[in-house]
């Protein structure tokens, strides 16, 4: 378990402000929903978190331990676990063999924590000798979150987790992410699908050009009129987006 402290992070591409300031906290246990137009930062805040673009100015915290002269394998280490967008199995070897590239850092009760994957991801178990590049884009994915479940993670940052996916395995993220939550682990969910994401938040976060505009429960900010300004045009437009 973990907590997310984020306070004054500034980050630019290029010299091109990014981020400005941003502060907030995921706590251990929660789901935090990062929202936001296309270009907004919202990537880049986890890439931050991640360790995988460093921040100009501000500090993050893991669970107390700060993070700015910490690499990738270090925080991997530490617990933290980014999976991007469209993030992608190795097609040839199996499902079982996947998830445990994961543990390439942590060898330790290695099988057990595979079938501690499968107990969360029958889905996964049913496949389990099957090449992942057969499985559908959904069981792909379950993979990668899988494989993050090996390593160690107590801190998921999930970049647009339901991008291309149906309504009902959608839904099935959403139970496997509040299964997670359950555990103790600590999520932040950045992506498009607005309604769904922040329907199952904790924590909602609008960010607008770099900075946090909107914070508050994820059912405060559905019915906040400016969000529905920024993301839609109108606030009855929010009813009929993604379920």
């Amino acid at each position: 378990m973990a907590k997310v402290e984020v306070k004054k992070l500034s980050v630019c591409y290029v010299k091109r402000p990014i981020v400005h300031e941003v502060t907030f906290c995921a706590e251990e246990g929660q789901i935090t929903a990062l929202v936001g137009p296309n270009g907004a930062g919202k990537t880049t805040i986890l890439k931050a978190i991640a360790g995988i673009i460093r921040p100009v100015k501000g500090e993050i915290f893991i669970d107390g331990v700060p993070t700015s002269e910490l690499t990738v394998e270090e925080l991997v280490k530490l617990g933290v676990v980014y999976i991007p967008e469209g993030m992608s199995v190795f097609a040839e070897m199996s499902v079982e063999e996947n998830l445990e590239v994961g543990g390439y850092l942590r060898r330790d009760r290695l099988k057990e924590r595979i079938e501690e994957v499968f107990s969360l991801l029958p889905e996964l178990e049913k496949k389990r000798k099957i090449p992942a590049g057969m499985l559908s884009g959904g069981e792909q994915r379950m993979v990668t979150i899988g494989r993050g479940l090996v390593a160690g993670a107590t801190v998921f940052l999930l970049d647009d987790p339901f991008l291309g996916l149906s309504p009902i395995v959608t839904n099935r993220f959403c139970e496997i992410f509040h299964k997670l939550r359950q555990e103790g682990k600590t999520l932040l969910i950045a992506g498009q699908h607005v309604r769904r994401l922040l329907k199952a938040a904790d924590k909602g976060l609008l960010i607008e050009d770099g900075h946090i505009s909107l914070e508050g429960t994820g059912a405060e900010l559905l019915k906040n009129p400016h969000l529905a300004q920024v993301l839609f045009g109108h606030f009855n437009a929010i009813s009929s987006s993604v379920p």
